[in-house]
């Protein structure tokens, strides 16, 4: 028996090459376009294929005139703005962190810049408290086990709460 031909037929594009192939289409073109060729595709899907491919920096719709939309001529930063603010310590001043975005044409206010600051989780993962591990004994002057723990005990809390506190047991001694 003869080996029967292979059968050729043209694989169906997917919803984004349908939508990729039309980019100064209106959505509602695109739907028909797809509907003709088999697909059954919705507006959001439309739009939320273009959002991608712009986040990605793919080249979008064009403009009403058909000329490619203008470039800024200041360099994007591909970051967000979140991570613009993380890149600066928490003591730098709120007013140069904007300065600095304005120059890097990202916008950005300072209330912005502290609400990020607030939000941003504690890197320790200590849920609030701050860890320090051991510290070396040395490095404090300890010798045993507990002035060790009392130490990073006294660190744990703050030098001001551990003063507040030694200074009530010395008044608890005097009595």
């Amino acid at each position: 028996m003869p080996a029967m031909p292979k059968k050729t037929t043209k694989p169906t594009p997917t919803k984004s090459d349908v939508i990729r192939s039309m980019p100064n289409a209106s959505a509602t073109d695109i739907i028909k376009k797809a509907r003709s060729l088999g697909l059954k595709l919705t507006a959001n899907h439309v739009y939320a294929v273009r959002a991608i491919d712009k986040r990605r920096g793919k080249p979008g719709r064009l403009s009403k005139g058909g000329a490619a939309p203008m470039q800024s001529s200041k360099p994007r930063n591909p970051s967000s703005k979140t991570a613009f603010i993380r890149g600066f310590t928490s003591d730098t001043p709120a007013a140069k962190v904007v300065d600095a975005g304005k120059k890097a044409g990202i916008k950005l206010s300072k209330e912005y810049v502290y609400r990020v600051r607030a939000l941003a989780k504690p890197q320790n993962g200590g849920g609030g408290r701050r860890s320090f591990g051991r510290i070396p004994a040395a490095a404090i002057g300890a010798t045993t086990g507990e002035e060790q723990r009392f130490a990073t005990l006294a660190m744990e809390i703050g030098l001001v709460r551990a003063t507040a506190l030694l200074q009530r047991v010395r008044q608890k001694l005097l009595e």
